[in-house]
């Protein structure tokens, strides 16, 4: 009953935003953020105990709170992935410390992409990556990118 109230307020709120409204964001309880692009229209459900969205799944308890922003915007790489210690550099993605880093598409798909670690970092390179939105998975947090050339 309370997820489908959750799940009603959810409909709700995304059917009252503003044409403004940049991204729906799903904070994790360790404090990460995901973001997703509303003009992408996606689609959250909640079933058996997990928040599901368009791909992604999440458990209930791993999910503190969720909103949608008209400020925070997740093509913005550089804003979004800050927190992680991850920047663009051209097409490569660099990544503080020499940790297992995988790119995934939109559809949940795993894009093989040249992965170089050494002094510290872990650089991958996105270059053969064709235009599209993106997951990044670093550890166990991930967060999403949008290359657009």
């Amino acid at each position: 009953m309370v997820k489908k109230l959750i799940l009603i307020c959810t409909l709700a709120l995304l059917a009252s935003v503003s044409v403004s409204a940049r991204s729906l964001v799903l904070v994790l309880s360790d404090s990460t953020k995901i973001y997703f692009l509303l003009d992408d229209k996606p689609v959250m459900r909640m079933v058996d105990g997990k928040v599901l969205i368009d791909t992604q799944t999440f458990s209930f308890e791993d999910v503190d709170r969720f909103y949608i922003s008209q400020t925070d915007d997740p093509s913005g790489i550089e804003a979004v992935m800050a927190e992680k210690q991850v920047k663009f550099e051209g097409n490569t993605l660099v990544v503080e410390g020499e940790k297992a880093v995988e790119v995934y598409a939109i559809n949940g798909m795993k894009m093989k992409a040249k992965v170089n670690r050494a002094a510290g970092m872990t650089k991958v390179d996105t270059s053969d990556l064709a235009k599209g939105t993106y997951v990044v998975k670093v550890g166990k947090a991930s967060m999403k990118f949008v290359k657009k050339n």
